[in-house]
């Protein structure tokens, strides 16, 4: 796992991404959607976990990852 650090030039956010099951091997690109992006890492993981607990009867997974918002 890599550390989460801050970038020097560029906000930090948070985007949730849905993965869907199975996994397409001809198209795998079209089982993963940003679903939304948050500033805050604390409410995109809440929302993440809020997200698979709601869904959780259906063949995807949310999960959390830090990136950079360039306007």
């Amino acid at each position: 796992m890599t550390t989460n650090q801050p970038h020097s030039r560029f906000e930090q956010v948070y985007a949730i991404v849905r993965f869907d099951f199975p996994i397409d091997s001809q198209y795998p690109m079209n089982n993963a959607t940003v679903v939304k992006v948050f500033s805050s890492e604390e409410a995109a993981r809440r929302e993440a976990s809020r997200l698979n607990h709601i869904n959780s009867e259906k063949s995807g997974h949310y999960d959390v990852y830090a990136t950079r918002f360039v306007v």
